[in-house]
């Protein structure tokens, strides 16, 4: 029989919040993985290229699907533009690309979006496909460049979107369910937060940014920064609870 079960709740809700920290570390950590190989994949030699700010990528494909890079061009300029964009796509190895090209007008005012298709065909040791795109440039509009990675995973069911959207829920609601258990439990028992506990929900909101950068995708820099800072101060509360 349990003596207290009060305690025994507050405990239980902490490692609930953990569970759910650790869920939402491991997705992240593996989608900035991802934008990080991506940002190193084919340099670009010129150095004056500006982001490509529009790049949409899907960020999780299942062994199964395919899916769809897109990026979309406008033209504020007061004349027609011809516009070149180099893809290149990651094809199994680091060093293996298929490389397409794609030119087409604007009219002053247009926009044109240009997909490319990808599947787990492309991803590099099997786990992540890379992608870069090179706009060349045509005075006054700039070069341009952006590149995105993404996560292949081998799951019997579910697609890439599907399974992301259930990690990061379950992550979530883990993460609260757990907060709320331990933090009402603590409450009834007359015990006030210490200064390591405000230190352990920090965490929450910093795992939840790191999703969010990593989702969005760019070099990967702000979700690795925020994944680093939450190692370290998992560490620190480790630290003190063992000394």
């Amino acid at each position: 029989m349990i003596k207290n079960p009060k305690r025994w709740h507050s405990r239980l809700g902490l490692y609930i919040f953990f569970a759910g920290l650790l869920l939402g570390m491991f997705l992240a950590g593996m989608l900035t993985w991802a934008n990080l190989e991506a940002a190193m994949f084919y340099a670009i030699p010129d150095s004056s290229a500006q982001a490509l700010e529009n790049l949409r990528c899907p960020i999780l494909l299942n062994r199964h699907e395919t899916g769809v890079v897109s990026a979309t061009f406008a033209n504020p300029s007061d004349r027609a533009r011809r516009r070149t964009v180099d893809a290149y796509i990651s094809h199994g190895f680091v060093v293996s690309m298929r490389e397409e090209r794609a030119r087409f007008d604007l009219e002053p005012g247009a926009k044109y979006t240009v997909e490319w298709p990808i599947s787990p065909q492309d991803a590099v040791w099997g786990r992540f496909i890379l992608v870069r795109l090179y706009v060349q440039r045509n005075l006054p509009l700039p070069a341009r460049t952006g590149s995105c990675g993404v996560l292949v995973v081998d799951l019997p069911f579910g697609t890439g979107a599907q399974i992301a959207g259930v990690t990061i829920g379950a992550s979530l609601l883990l993460m609260a369910s757990g907060a709320a258990l331990w933090l009402t439990s603590a409450k009834s028992l007359h015990q006030h937060l210490r200064h390591v506990d405000y230190m352990t929900l920090a965490l929450a909101p910093m795992v939840i940014l790191a999703l969010v950068f990593s989702a969005v995708g760019g070099s990967g820099g702000w979700s690795g920064l925020l994944l680093l800072l939450t190692f370290l101060l998992i560490v620190s509360i480790v630290t003190w609870a063992l000394s």
